[in-house]
């Protein structure tokens, strides 16, 4: 899965300054006013993100940043439960 990001309102592929009504241009500012999950705040330009693959609704978006230290966090978590789990009191830790 690869992330995108919405180009800035002004630049060379991003919406029109001040709003027009392109739809395009409505699609876009729509996407970057859409809340991330995990911070609240809006998706934006120029940040990475990604479709939410937590959320049934496709049109659910969530930061690069966010999903990927969610991602790490969650890794971690597993990793501490294998090794609780491997280094039980029946287990004798290497």
């Amino acid at each position: 899965m690869a992330a995108i990001t919405l180009p800035k309102p002004g630049s060379e592929y991003g919406p029109c300054v001040p709003d027009c009504t392109h739809t395009d241009c409505a699609q876009t500012r729509e996407m970057a006013a859409r809340v991330c999950r995990f911070c609240d705040l809006p998706i934006g330009y120029d940040t990475r993100f990604y479709a939410d693959p937590g959320n049934p609704n496709r049109d659910a978006l969530v930061h690069a940043l966010c999903l990927e230290k969610w991602f790490a966090d969650e890794q971690d978590r597993l990793r501490q439960v294998v090794t609780t789990i491997g280094t039980g009191p029946d287990k004798k830790h290497p």
